[in-house]
């Protein structure tokens, strides 16, 4: 039996998460690219000039820059980047199947990190946290699944053909890996993102309103119990103040403006694995690695706000009350140039570039969710974005050769085909 090249990629983003197991989460993404293209090494150069220019000119300006940090944020954002900017993914990649695969393993591991919790006769939701749905990735790993769950299910409904048993079952698989965890954010921007699908399927309102009766008062319960500890010291919710961050940054820094602090300086991975708050309320521990430090810019604009709480951990451990996220960690770390190029070329790609809602519906999570929680440096969002651009490349290319297949039998002039559907169709490729 023939094993699909997609395999080994999905299980090695599965892998348990440890220091060691990071090494395979930033290095399969290099493999879905293909680095030979001019469409890849030529946009990586740029990037990479860009990002060496922005730690020289902070550096020159004598602001503290951890160089270490830089590197182990650049391993970590690069899938994102990749996708935003249109790296050709590797010919034997199958975008498609990659997620499909990645859904069904994050859904036995999770399940099997719920039996070490008594599953089933103890029950999450009602006995524990749902935060054990995590795919054996520990801490915070509810995270992680929950995306893979969004663009599984996304992949599942933008299927050419009608959807066998086996397929529906994938929907299933991809649904559980979406609602079940604990990631309130990623659902609420999951959810704004699949509305898009109303307009052709109406079945999925349905869908949505059995769901919605059974979350919907577990989300109101969270919302009562959310700590507002923050937002009454501050005057304003902690994603608004994020921006509020920013905006002294830039005041007082007004180079950042256009080069940003640097990768792993503001509020990236690198930056809150050293932040000085970690003494007190992280579950994470301080990477010991040469040159690992907190920089200046976080300490000077973002520590001061997360230590006010370091006696009340509660007031800024949630997701929802970390004065950050994905979109201001772009705005400071990259600049604003950068930052429009990124989400006018993910634009052109993922909603125009898209022949399907697959596309669409990405670009909307992808923006819907980082303006609630940094998930650029996230390897699994980035490779599920790599994924989902595969995806519908290849789709576009199997239209591109029906339509030419097409106009030759109506002008009476047979072809070959412009394309080997063995190597276009997501159900036949390796």
């Amino acid at each position: 039996m023939r094993i699909s090249t997609s395999l080994p990629l999905a299980a090695a983003m599965a892998i348990p998460r440890t220091a060691f197991s990071y090494a395979a989460y930033v290095g399969a993404p290099l493999l879905l690219i293909n680095w030979l293209s001019s469409r890849t090494y030529a946009k990586a150069i740029f990037l990479l000039v860009f990002l060496a220019v922005s730690a020289v000119v902070n550096r020159a300006l004598g602001l503290s820059f951890s160089v270490t940090a830089w590197a182990l944020e650049l391993a970590l954002v690069l899938p994102f980047l990749a996708a935003a900017l249109g790296f050709m993914p590797a010919k034997y990649v199958n975008g498609r199947r990659l997620i499909r695969i990645l859904n069904i393993i994050v859904l036995v591991t999770s399940l099997i990190s719920l039996v070490q919790q008594g599953f089933p006769l103890r029950l999450p939701y009602i006995h524990y946290l749902p935060d054990f749905w995590n795919g054996g990735f520990g801490n915070g790993g509810a995270k992680i699944v929950t995306i893979i769950g969004f663009f599984g299910i996304i992949e599942a409904l933008t299927r050419k053909r009608k959807m066998s048993l086996l397929d529906n079952r994938v929907l299933i698989v991809a649904t559980l890996n979406f609602v079940v965890p604990n990631f309130i954010l990623g659902i609420l921007a999951g959810v704004a993102a699949l509305i898009i699908f109303l307009r052709k399927n109406r079945l999925l309102l349905f869908f949505g309103a059995a769901l919605a009766m059974v979350f919907v008062p577990y989300l109101e319960y969270r919302s009562e119990q959310k700590n507002n500890v923050f937002t009454e010291t501050y005057g304003a919710n902690p994603k608004l103040y994020a921006f509020v961050t920013v905006g002294n940054l830039y005041r007082e820094q007004p180079h950042t403006v256009l080069v940003g602090t640097g990768l792993g300086q503001f509020t990236s991975q690198p930056a809150i694995w050293s932040s000085p708050i970690n003494r007190y309320i992280s579950t994470h521990d301080m990477p010991s690695l040469p040159g690992m430090f907190s920089a200046e810019v976080h300490n000077r604009y973002v520590a001061p706000a997360l230590l006010r709480f370091k006696t009340q951990k509660w007031a800024i451990y949630s997701s929802a009350n970390k004065p950050y996220s994905g979109v201001t960690q772009l705005l400071a770390e990259l600049g604003i140039p950068l930052t429009l190029l990124l989400v006018f070329a993910a634009y052109r790609l993922f909603w125009r570039g898209s022949q399907s809602d697959f596309g669409r519906a990405a670009f909307l999570f992808a923006v819907f969710v980082n303006l609630l929680d940094p998930q650029i440096d996230s390897p699994w969002f980035g490779v599920m974005l790599i994924a989902t651009l595969e995806a519908i490349r290849r789709d576009a290319a199997i239209k591109a050769s029906e339509r030419a297949l097409g106009e030759n039998r109506e002008s009476g002039v047979f072809t070959a085909p412009l394309a080997d559907r063995a190597d276009l169709e997501p159900g036949l490729a390796r």
